[in-house]
């Protein structure tokens, strides 16, 4: 018997009661979707893993685990992207796999010499699967493509192509819930003796008690007033279209490490996937009334991990926890036993980076990235600004052209794995609902550039220039900054794996750190930045008592070419420095490698 059925197989929720589904069951409005912010007081985890930490208190192990330590990552919503210009799905006003290949070269165009591509080397595609939704977290088929979208071939297309470029994908899984559409929450719902009743989660009566945002989490099959017997109750954390998957029944572990497999282990000459983003993972299994980060959820993800790594060594899972450092950090061990994934994003951090952009304050930024190295193995979070969820960036900076490029420096700077969110390098506003943080690719000046077609949501207004073709041709603009910053982070080992020292500056508005990886054969690999998060110019003076660094070094500003204020003695013993700089531009950011004088 396998660790998850031994851990899990004693607790089970079934009735025999029996039940006809009613075709009015599936009413015709829009369905909730899956993500949802958690409340501000949260359950602690159960599961506290061990930390090996070094003397600063920080926890200790590689720097690069994998190849997503080295990516920087676009996160895509197909159906907004691009729709295809050919082809049987051309322009129906839907973003396809067919239009996404077309733009691959954007993305990557898999020529380290050129500078018109963003350079980014790893994708994260929102739901591909069918789904009676338009966001797809609702799904129906796990192992298909949303007709919409294309084919499996096509995906595959999609692979070969992205691969050719040196492009990792990875997919959103969603483990927690299905459709209330899927055959078998159908089968499960018609027939209170079919073995597929046992894959969801059942009550004969109401427990009454609510999500962890004060939701409604138990739905009854058949809405009052529909006659017959007494209802069962079911349970779906997000919405009644979305019941919730029993992973104490060993079937459905077992169908769901099946679907894994389906999309990693690569068919004939069809490529594999590389790995999944874990939607909503934190809800998993749920212990009673208590919803998110229990011990049952933790165990079964460690053998997740052994499942998904015996598939292929490389392939990576990244979660979304959607909680404090301390939480989101238990499910990414630092040693090989006790790791559920290989990295989860960091909301903490997020949050931070955009009010440090906003006030203009590195406080927030500083404490909330201190904090992270003392919970996170080295590098093993996901670091990005705004997801599918959460108001755009350039809505919440309010489209200020400084704040806007000193929260891309800080996203492209620091320790850990970037994610963009498309159109996040062109400044594309977005807001509540949903589908208005969701909406097309802005590629020019109209909706043309992304369908000649009607699009499925109107674009965003958005202050002139906010588009791919004009930005294209300014120097200055958002779009050739982030391209400058990512290709400064594939360039140089030290911004994408290197350690972290914040440095102490004299101003509030300024922050700066060193990143530095170990030197060898007298090189040095390290840089310090400085970001002036304010809207005044400033001089500053910058600190450390300790640092990596040694010997007699100069800089270079491989970002806004500024001069180096002369040559940086650090102590011999303690790496201890002192550093004075002029002339700070407002909002604006510096990045000085290191070299040695000798």
């Amino acid at each position: 018997m396998s660790l998850i059925a031994r851990v899990l197989s004693d607790r089970t929720r079934r009735t025999a009661l029996a039940c006809v589904l009613i075709s009015a069951w599936f009413p015709s409005n829009v369905f909730a979707q899956a993500t949802t912010q958690p409340s501000a007081t949260t359950s602690p985890a159960a599961f506290v893993p061990a930390r090996d930490r070094n003397e600063r208190g920080e926890v200790s192990g590689p720097a690069r685990l994998g190849w997503w330590n080295d990516a920087v990552f676009y996160e895509i919503f197909v159906r907004s992207f691009k729709d295809s210009a050919s082809g049987p799905l051309a322009g129906d006003g839907v973003g396809d796999i067919r239009g996404l290949i077309d733009k691959l070269d954007y993305l990557n165009d898999g020529d380290p010499k050129t500078t018109t591509d963003l350079g980014i080397n790893g994708i994260w595609l929102m739901p591909m699967h069918p789904s009676p939704t338009y966001h797809g977290y609702d799904i129906t088929d796990y192992r298909g493509i949303n007709p919409q979208y294309g084919t499996l071939d096509d995906y595959r297309d999609l692979l070969r192509a992205c691969h050719k470029r040196d492009i990792k994908v990875i997919l959103d899984l969603v483990l927690n819930h299905c459709s209330s559409r899927h055959p078998w929450f159908i089968e499960a719902a018609k027939d209170a003796k079919s073995p597929k009743r046992d894959w969801f989660i059942w009550s004969a009566t109401n427990p009454s008690y609510r999500g962890p945002w004060n939701q409604q989490v138990w739905h009854a099959l058949r809405e009052r007033g529909q006659g017959g017997e007494a209802s069962p109750y079911y349970y779906g954390l997000f919405s009644r279209h979305m019941p919730d998957l029993n992973f104490t029944n060993p079937e459905v572990t077992r169908e769901m490490l099946d679907v894994m497999r389906f999309w990693l282990a690569a068919n004939g000459d069809a490529p594999a996937t590389d790995g999944f983003r874990l939607d909503a993972i934190r809800h998993l299994i749920e212990d009673g009334a208590h919803q998110d980060n229990t011990i049952q959820t933790h165990k079964w993800l460690q053998e997740f991990y052994r499942a998904y790594k015996a598939v292929n060594p490389e392939a990576v899972a990244v979660g979304e926890v959607w909680a404090s450092t301390e939480i989101a950090s238990r499910y990414v061990g630092s040693k090989d036993g006790e790791r559920q994934m290989d990295f989860t994003f960091e909301f903490d951090l997020a949050g931070a980076m955009m009010e440090s952009a906003r006030t203009g304050l590195a406080a927030p930024v500083r404490a909330a990235q201190d904090k992270v190295l003392k919970f996170f193995p080295p590098n093993q979070y996901g670091r990005f600004l705004t997801n599918h969820d959460q108001p755009r960036v350039a809505t919440q900076l309010k489209n200020h052209p400084g704040k806007l490029r000193v929260a891309a420096a800080m996203l492209l700077t620091g320790p850990g794995v970037p994610f963009l969110y498309y159109g996040e390098e062109v400044g594309l506003p977005g807001d509540k609902p949903d589908e208005d943080i969701r909406t097309p690719m802005p590629w020019t000046i109209d909706a043309k550039g992304f369908s000649s077609g009607k699009p499925w949501r109107a674009m965003n207004s958005a202050p002139k220039g906010t588009n791919v073709r004009e930005q294209n041709s300014d120097p200055a603009s958002l779009l050739n900054l982030y391209r400058d910053l990512i290709r400064l982070r594939n360039t140089h080992a030290c911004l994408r794996l290197g350690s972290y020292t914040a440095l102490t500056a004299d101003q509030p508005s300024v922050y700066a750190f060193i990143r530095h990886t170990p030197a060898t054969d007298g090189r040095v690999d390290a840089a310090i930045v400085v970001i002036n998060l304010g809207d005044a110019a400033t001089d500053t003076k910058l600190s450390a008592a300790a640092t990596p660094l040694r010997g007699s070094l100069v800089g270079d500003d491989m970002l806004g070419k500024s001069s180096w204020p002369g040559m940086l003695l650090p102590d011999m013993k303690t790496g201890a420095i002192e550093l004075s700089l002029t002339k700070l531009e407002p909002r604006s950011t510096r990045v000085y490698v290191l070299r040695p004088t000798r």
